[in-house]
């Protein structure tokens, strides 16, 4: 038998295999830390060092101051103040229960609360309470607790309260403008905001050390507005007087310089007060001058007496047949002071609907519609603030054998408060039509001028002479005819009365009405230019020789007595030079900045009517080659951006981006029935949905266009009509 031997291996043999697995092993932890090594130190290691500064530093935003705002006079209508803010890093807080103590007795809270956020986990960094007076914090931000962080934020505060709040609107919790100039120059005002790096310390205190970096915040430049606070508490006194006195639902007044197109003053009523938002401001929030539009009535019959001056079809002394208006089938077209006859002058002081229809009718719809748009109806007038409705003009072709007699006498057309006003300051201007505008001048912090406004003539309506002769009819429209509440004691004012009708669920009622006032001073050179409307005025009176007249008066005659003796400040309105002259700059050069438009989201054939107004050129860019007529496309993008100014002498070309509609299909919204609804609710539904809005009147909503289920495109603006009791 055969045996094999097996000999167990040396032990030296036996060491070096465990050396060998040994090296193996620890070659094996050299590679994989060498790896990370790696990737920590080279291609990761922004992301570590991040985490490692995140342990011992913080970044703290700088928040700018937003500029001031100024009226004409450098009175100080928006500052600002300071508010206290607290935070925790609970990682850091040593005591949670003691801090707590601290935080509920000051701020008569439960301790709970605080010692719930003190104990938040995965954080560093959490508010305890924000935006405190700091009379109120009775010290605690002086105190020594470890993890707490006090920070000094910017406060807006508005000087004249309500004063003018519609016009300068307001900011958010996080201090950017939402109504008025604060939006509309939100860029400005805000500035730029800035950081700090706090290195924390042993005890978690945070400190600045010189080798961290540093952005210092740049506060916003100022905006110097044309509005003078003077006037403008004259007309929001009366007018908010005028309401009451006439039991109207509301109402809106503005005055303008004839000669400039500067906006001394613009109110409606009701208002708010921005130190002091309730949820029941919603309806004073908004600028009704410009969002409301309204049919305007016998105001509007400035357009048929325009034209037919213009065009030699009439003169003061031509009769106008008024008994009835048999060209028109159907139409039923009266007048309160019935006679067979009358001058052209008679039918004007008299504001004889017949009269006018029937001039209408000879002027014809081309005509009667190049005026009417000529003096800015239908087009938005570009003045710097938001939310401007530019109402309806139809076209000639979507004219109905009914229209012409009933838009002759503001029926059939939709207009805002500030329309109203050019037109009317046109023909005080000897036919110019004038740029509104409300910003005077921009500056920067330090009072460096950065950006001027100047008078800016837009077109010859209608020419000098029929400038004068219509001027003198507007002054026996005062002195004789429908506006005798409008006389003012040693000046001579020329205005038109106009009262219309309002619909109410969908059929116009003798029982609703809006009344108004235009009238300029004094009629020989006029300066001054006052408009007043009120909305459904229920004491008795709704004519606007009745009620919106005797308003206009007493605004017109406190303007007309402030000599500001003893006043520094009342004197330098006094002393304003309407004139033409003031186009020129210091230095004898005329600027022509404008701001650019928005017209984002508007039909292409809009877009082309507000950008050739301002007088740029236009480019326009389809996009995906979509074929299209222009009613059919949309507005994309622009350049240059909105609220960007531009120089109009500088061949500026401005390029809009377009798509079809039917590109966009899917993104067409349904508009919803807010019919019978409160404005607060109707208002939310229409937003929530996509909608922009614009409100006629105030109560409960009785109507809207677009008709509801209607599909439009987002950002489209909802008219309602109210009327009826909350």
């Amino acid at each position: 038998m055969n045996y094999k031997i097996y000999k167990s291996p040396d032990k030296a043999l036996i060491q070096r295999r465990k050396i060998n697995v040994i090296f193996l092993l620890l070659f094996a932890v050299f590679v994989l830390i060498l790896t990370n090594l790696v990737r920590v130190q080279l291609i990761e290691t922004e992301r570590y060092k991040t985490a490692a500064r995140k342990q011992y530093e913080n970044k703290f935003v700088l928040t700018p101051f937003r500029g001031l705002v100024f009226d004409r006079n450098m009175n100080v209508l928006v500052s600002n103040s300071y508010e206290l803010s607290f935070a925790a890093d609970p990682n850091m807080v040593t005591n949670a229960e003691a801090t707590a103590d601290k935080f509920a007795v000051t701020f008569g809270k439960n301790r709970d609360e605080y010692l719930q956020k003190l104990n938040t986990p995965n954080t560093s960094f959490i508010y305890l309470e924000k935006g405190v007076d700091a009379s109120s914090v009775n010290g605690l931000d002086t105190l020594d607790m470890p993890g707490i962080i006090v920070l000094k934020e910017p406060k807006r505060v508005y000087n004249y309260g309500s004063l003018a709040s519609q016009v300068i609107g307001f900011t958010n919790a996080e201090n950017k403008g939402q109504t008025g100039i604060e939006q509309s120059m939100d860029n400005v005002l805000a500035g730029k905001e800035g950081f700090v790096i706090m290195q924390r310390d042993g005890k978690g205190n945070n400190r600045p050390s010189l080798e961290f970096p540093r952005k210092d915040a740049e506060n916003g430049n100022n905006i110097i507005l044309t509005l003078d606070i003077n006037v403008q508490r004259y007309a929001e006194e009366e007018l908010a007087a005028g309401v009451k006195e006439f039991n109207a639902d509301g109402g809106k007044a503005i005055v303008m310089s004839v000669k400039t197109g500067e906006i001394i003053a613009m109110c409606s009523y009701p208002t708010f007060d921005p130190n002091k938002i309730t949820i029941q401001d919603t309806n004073g929030m908004k600028n009704a001058v410009i969002s409301d539009i309204y049919e305007p009535g016998s105001t509007f019959k400035i357009i048929s007496a325009a034209a037919s001056l213009e065009e030699n079809i009439e003169n003061k002394n031509s009769i106008i047949q008024t008994e009835s208006i048999n060209e028109v089938k159907g139409i039923g077209i009266t007048d309160v002071h019935t006679s067979k006859s009358m001058t052209f002058q008679q039918v004007l002081e008299q504001s004889s609907n017949v009269g006018f229809g029937k001039i209408a009718l000879k002027i014809g719809s081309e005509r009667f519609y190049k005026y009417a748009r000529d003096f800015g109806f239908g087009i938005s007038s570009g003045v710097e603030l938001p939310g401007e409705n530019k109402g309806m003009l139809k076209r000639p072709i979507d004219f109905s054998s009914f229209s012409l007699p009933y838009m002759s006498i503001g029926y059939e057309v939709l207009v805002n408060a500030m329309q109203i006003s050019n037109a009317y300051a046109a023909v005080a201007n000897k036919g110019m039509m004038m740029r509104s505008y409300i910003v005077k001048k921009e500056s920067s912090p330090g009072g460096e001028t950065i950006f001027e406004n100047k008078p800016n003539q837009l077109r010859q309506v209608i020419s000098e002479s029929t400038s004068r002769n219509l001027t003198e009819l507007l002054t026996g429209v005062v002195e004789r005819g429908t506006g005798t509440d409008a006389k003012l004691e040693g000046l001579r004012v020329a205005g038109k009365t106009g009262t219309s009708q309002r619909l109410i669920d969908g059929k116009y009622s003798s029982s609703s009405h809006n009344a108004s006032f235009v009238g300029y001073f004094p009629a020989e050179d006029p300066e001054v230019l006052i408009t007043v409307i009120l909305n459904n005025p229920k004491s008795g009176e709704f004519y606007g020789g009745k009620v919106a007249a005797p308003i206009f008066k007493r605004i017109a005659q406190k303007i007309a007595n402030f000599t500001g003796e003893g006043s520094p400040e009342l004197s330098r309105f006094s002393n304003v030079s309407f004139n033409h002259q003031q186009t020129e700059s210091n230095t004898g050069e005329v600027d022509k900045r404008i701001m650019m438009p928005n017209v984002v989201n508007l039909k292409l054939e809009t877009a082309k009517e507000i950008i050739e107004e301002s007088g740029l050129r236009l480019e326009v860019h389809i996009e995906n080659n979509a074929d299209a007529k222009d009613g059919e496309l949309i507005v994309t993008s622009q350049h240059p951006s909105a609220n960007e100014f531009i120089q109009t002498d500088a061949n500026v070309k401005v390029q809009l981006a377009v798509k079809s509609i039917e590109d966009k299909g899917d993104r067409m919204l349904i508009v919803p029935d807010v019919r019978g609804m409160s404005v607060r609710k109707g208002m939310n539904k229409i937003l929530s949905g996509g909608f922009e809005i614009a409100i006629d009147g105030s109560g409960k909503i009785i109507d809207q266009t677009p008709a509801p289920g209607t599909k439009q495109l987002p950002g489209s603006r909802i008219l309602i009509y109210c009327g009826g009791s909350q």
